[in-house]
């Protein structure tokens, strides 16, 4: 299953805090889809906020459907 960079993008904060190493998210998605990265790469994804956002990718990421 081929990841979707804009449906990954849509559960990220959306901040652009480069907290990951990334300049955007939208980079960070695209690394996502790839596996080039790991989610937990994105602390604000951890924060009680993104709680249900995280699940959702989470299970994207392992091929599950959402």
């Amino acid at each position: 299953m081929k990841l979707n960079v804009v449906e990954i993008l849509k559960h990220l904060p959306k901040t652009n805090c480069k907290e990951c190493g990334e300049a955007t998210c939208m980079a960070f998605a695209a690394k996502l889809a790839k596996k080039e990265v790991e989610l937990k790469a994105c602390p604000p994804m951890f924060t009680g906020e993104y709680a249900a956002k995280r699940e959702i990718l989470q299970n994207m990421l392992m091929g599950k459907a959402a």
